[in-house]
């Protein structure tokens, strides 16, 4: 049984590699902003949900390798870069920063499982700058991509794969078609390297402010409340007590 006692151990030490991250990347002058339920949970709870055991950074497309070089030199020996130079069966879209320490099992995305290293997770999330007109191109093709990786390392099914990549080939083909018919531009926004639909424009996005989050701060972006109400609606509101689950099923500390 994974506890309650036991998620609260878990969130303090991911807060406590998420400081290093921070640490780093601000040390680098490398812009970085807390994302989904972390950024929820310093606007709701300043500190994390709690039953909430992940973090979650997003860094900038035009300094994500810059990040990937620093990180990978002055991370400690407990922390692990994890992403597609480090680990051959990786299909994600973003790296993750994993403690060696640790030892997780996740019943809701099992595939995480089959990476070589296990530990407890921190999201490095990338954010590129686009225009309106370009974002259903953009989205259809990360998916697209994220697809290919996914089978390429042998983590989805060849019926599953065709079955999925028939549909989406087909729908950027009139993503294509609509977008070279659009004249207006529309306005300059930041699109996320995952499927879900959550955009920020640069009003909402700059400049980052620092949140409090437990017993430090992270920044964000200057407007919370226009992403967290794309990704979760009336986000003040508590989800039903059935909802409230953490992301591992267990946890098993080495160290």
């Amino acid at each position: 049984m994974y506890t309650q006692e036991e998620v609260k151990k878990v969130q303090k030490r991911l807060l406590e590699m998420a400081v290093v991250i921070r640490d780093i990347l601000e040390a680098h002058k490398i812009p970085y902003f807390i994302t989904y339920g972390t950024l929820l949970g310093a606007v709701r709870h300043k500190g994390f949900i709690p039953w909430d055991d992940d973090f979650d950074f997003y860094l900038f497309d035009d300094s994500y390798d810059d990040a990937m070089m620093v990180l990978k030199k002055e991370l400690p020996e407990n922390l692990f870069l994890e992403n597609k130079e480090s680990e051959p069966k990786y299909y994600h879209g973003w790296a993750h920063v994993k403690d060696i320490n640790s030892r997780t099992e996740c019943d809701l995305f099992p595939d995480d499982g089959r990476y070589s290293h296990k530990g407890i997770s921190v999201d490095l999330y990338r954010t590129k700058l686009i225009r309106e007109k370009e974002e259903n191109v953009f989205r259809l093709t990360e998916h697209l991509e994220y697809l290919n990786r996914k089978h390429s390392t042998h983590m989805m099914p060849d019926l599953d794969y065709q079955e999925r990549t028939t549909i989406i080939k087909q729908k950027l083909e009139e993503a294509k078609i609509e977008m070279n018919a659009q004249t207006d531009l529309g306005r300059e926004m930041y699109a996320f390297f995952v499927i879900y639909n959550d955009r920020l424009f640069l009003d909402e996005m700059f400049p980052l402010k620092k949140y409090t989050f437990e017993d430090t701060e992270f920044y964000g972006p200057q407007k919370a409340e226009a992403l967290l109400s794309r990704c979760y609606g009336d986000f003040m509101q508590l989800p039903p007590v059935e909802k409230r689950h953490p992301h591992y099923s267990n946890v098993e500390f080495l160290k």
